[in-house]
């Protein structure tokens, strides 16, 4: 059997990323025999996509949400992916308290800012890890070629196997 030591788990709190997490569950439960230490680590991973902004805007003027004082554009946008990263980390750090109780497995988080095919690639190179597990939505057609998907991009270019699940 092939053991899987390292699963990395895009995770986003959808229905496709919830049946992807159940998998890599069973998979992890399957694996632990055959790990290094014993111990399966998996990782949901939580990448908020990098909102860009013409530079000639970037100076416009609107009232913080924090503060309450007057910022430009730019800071907005930096605030507002600082408060989507908290979000995330508190809903990541809510589905790990749900398997606790999984005994000799280790669920980790992490939320980055970027494009997200691209951080979920970066990451399972840099982490070595050994699967990634991940939903897709199986757009077709012209939808596939104008949006381009996540999915099809981690499955093209990462460094390990991909599953994929609907």
């Amino acid at each position: 059997m092939i053991a899987y030591n390292k699963i990395l788990v895009p995770y986003d709190s959808s229905k496709l990323s919830e049946t992807a997490l159940e998998h890599a569950i069973q998979i992890a439960k399957m694996s632990i025999g055959y790990s290094r230490d014993n111990i399966v680590n998996v990782i949901l991973f939580y990448v908020t996509p990098v909102i860009h902004i013409p530079v000639t805007v970037g100076t416009i003027l609107l009232k913080s949400n924090k503060t309450g004082k007057t910022i430009s554009l730019t800071q907005y946008i930096k605030e507002l992916h600082q408060e989507i990263k908290e979000n995330a980390i508190k809903m990541l750090n809510e589905k790990i308290k749900e398997y606790k109780n999984v005994e000799n497995i280790s669920l980790q988080s992490k939320v980055i800012i970027g494009e997200p095919a691209n951080e979920i690639i970066k990451f399972a190179n840099d982490e070595k890890m050994d699967l990634i597990i991940m939903g897709t939505t199986g757009l077709g057609g012209i939808k596939k070629f104008v949006f381009g998907s996540v999915a099809r991009k981690v499955s093209e270019k990462a460094p390990c196997p991909v599953m994929l699940v609907r």
